[in-house]
């Protein structure tokens, strides 16, 4: 009689595990930690918090080796995770450039424009 009640766990999709393992990668667990006054702190290893602080440092003027390493191994994650998501996207075969843009500018032409002059 009980065994109508017994919940069956719905096995992972493949889905799930990828979702999972973008959390892991993107979004790790706190790490708490005691400093030696015996004061609790916990460190935050997630992507966007590891980004806000190294924008703040440049911002201060930090342009420094461990901003840098930050950003690096930030852009490496969200590497990692287009590739687990295979986010990839087509490039057509004649594209003379390549242009980043981070979807705040919606004018074409000043961003054709402002090409190459930094």
């Amino acid at each position: 009689m009980f065994k109508l009640f017994a919940m069956k766990t719905k096995p992972k999709t493949t889905a799930d595990e990828k979702i999972e393992e973008v959390i892991k990668i993107l979004f790790p667990a706190l790490s708490l930690h005691t400093d030696k006054n015996g004061d609790k702190f916990h460190i935050d290893y997630s992507v966007d918090t590891n980004l806000e602080a190294a924008l703040m440092d440049l911002e201060d003027g930090h342009n420094d080796a461990a901003s840098q390493k930050t950003i690096r191994n930030c852009t490496d994650r969200i590497i990692r995770v287009r590739q687990l998501l295979e986010a990839y996207r087509e490039i057509d075969s004649e594209v003379k450039y390549f242009i980043a843009d981070d979807l705040g500018e919606n004018d074409i032409e000043k961003i054709q424009a402002s090409r190459g002059q930094y």
